[in-house]
């Protein structure tokens, strides 16, 4: 795109297509689009990750192979017209000014004018494109859109386009935890969003994915390595630390749901990890 040369969907739709046909819970696809963070490649890593979780969250709402296609491929093109957006913009490390801020917003309307292009049986993509950045009470851009007036996918992708932005390092911020975005996401943009999809995205990525880091009421830290959907907030971990900020050696499991005593006060980054045991 950034060469201006045209691209054909069918090799995204056949992308899509296999993750689609092997999708299953905690598959390594998804664990990379939780947990690969590289703030210089989130142009490209960005638009995939968005892909792989919209079809996670469109396979527990019940959708149909062909809409959990769909919906995958708007996921993947949702944010191409940032291909038009120069990089001293996309990577400038500080906060935007406002023609910046100007030219970043947009995207949405380069996206869909990319996408336009396309054949007509794909009008669909564009259109999501274009309202990705909308919100349900009106308050989006670029047009102030309401619930009625948006495509289902865009306001599935909207937010899950802003729940993998807070996960990863960007060029102006760092990463929130997993913990840290859903409570971003429900304090400020809670009424940006349908219920039900708020209440999907916490039942297929929890609030402590697979393989992050927690600490206990115990002061122990530990590892997620199992999560039950009925129960998002109490996994299973392997502790890592012990009270005392002790690696463990010997392997010690806890499942939470059969461990009353014990719940998880907080998520918590490896790096604030290696701090805390002065590694």
């Amino acid at each position: 795109m950034r060469n201006r040369k045209g691209f054909n969907p069918e090799t995204g739709f056949e992308i899509i297509n296999k993750i689609v046909a092997v999708n299953y819970p905690q598959d390594p696809v998804l664990s990379l689009a939780l947990h690969r963070d590289d703030w210089q490649k989130y142009v490209i890593y960005h638009p995939v990750n968005v892909a792989v979780f919209a079809i996670k969250i469109a396979d527990h709402l019940g959708f149909e192979r062909a809409k959990q296609v769909e919906i995958g491929m708007a996921g993947l093109l949702h944010d191409v017209g940032m291909a038009a957006v120069p990089d001293s913009v996309l990577f400038k490390q500080g906060r935007l000014n406002d023609d910046e801020t100007k030219i970043f917003r947009q995207r949405p309307n380069l996206s869909s004018k990319i996408l336009r292009q396309i054949s007509p049986e794909y009008a669909y993509l564009a259109e999501c494109a274009a309202q990705v950045y909308e919100r349900i009470d009106g308050s989006g851009y670029p047009r102030g859109l309401k619930a009625d007036e948006m495509h289902e996918y865009a306001q599935i992708i909207g937010l899950l386009d802003m729940y993998e932005s807070l996960i990863h390092t960007r060029p102006q911020r760092g990463k929130l935890t997993p913990f840290a975005a859903v409570k971003e996401i429900i304090n400020s943009s809670k009424s940006h969003f349908r219920k039900e999809y708020l209440k999907a995205v916490l039942s297929v990525f929890t609030a402590f994915p697979i393989h992050s880091y927690v600490r206990l009421n115990s002061d122990a830290i530990g590892k997620v390595i199992e999560i039950y959907p009925d129960q998002p907030f109490r996994p299973k971990i392997q502790i890592v630390y012990d009270s005392q900020k002790r690696k463990v050696l010997t392997e010690k499991i806890v499942a939470l749901p059969e461990d009353p005593l014990l719940h998880i006060v907080d998520s918590i980054s490896e790096k604030e990890i290696r701090q805390m045991v002065g590694a």
